[in-house]
């Protein structure tokens, strides 16, 4: 009986789980920079406003607990979701452009986390939410316009791109993982970034 060792450099095996361990850590990364480009948005135009902002992993606030002005709250809500939706804009004409994998996660996650927040709207008003509220356009107007936006851009990419079933499902489930990690790291600890 003959026993061979194969080297697990060249092994097609080890290149495949490499592969996938990469890929796993760049959609880590890109949830990371989705929610910390989208909180830091919001602390940024506070702090541009004029108020001692603070920042966790998954929420931008006053320290002083409340805006002195309506259209501050407002202007600070928009600003988070508009920057997500740049990020997919960008995503998407970068994977355009170079037809590069690696991208699509940054699109994915901006779609996921704008439809988690919308969904989020049933319990308590989001961004765009309570946007769409102080319009008097009804809770889930704006929303439905920026998830839809997202999910063409999506769409488009996987149509175009011909990304297959199971890598459009592996990296919804990667981001899954990590953004429901990111959430409940944040719910349990309150990770103060800023």
């Amino acid at each position: 009986m003959t026993f061979t060792f194969e080297n697990p450099g060249t092994s097609k095996s080890y290149t495949i789980i490499k592969k996938e361990l990469k890929y796993s850590v760049i959609t880590l990364l890109a949830v990371v920079f989705s929610f910390v480009i989208h909180e830091f948005s919001h602390w940024l135009t506070g702090e541009i406003l004029g108020y001692k902002m603070g920042m966790t992993l998954n929420k931008a606030y006053p320290v002083s607990g409340s805006f002195t002005q309506h259209w501050h709250y407002t202007l600070i809500s928009s600003v988070g979701p508009i920057v997500t939706l740049i990020q997919s804009i960008c995503a998407f004409l970068l994977i355009r452009r170079d037809h590069n994998k690696v991208l699509y996660p940054f699109l994915l996650s901006s779609w996921y986390l704008e439809l988690l927040s919308g969904v989020m709207n049933f319990r308590h008003a989001n961004d765009l939410g309570r946007i769409s509220e102080t319009f008097n356009l009804g809770l889930f107007t704006i929303p439905v316009i920026f998830v839809s936006i997202h999910f063409i851009l999506v769409y488009k990419t996987v149509l175009r791109e011909k990304y297959p079933f199971k890598f459009i499902l592996w990296t919804f489930l990667l981001i899954l993982l990590f953004s429901s990690t990111w959430i409940l790291l944040n719910n349990k600890f309150h990770i103060v970034i800023l």
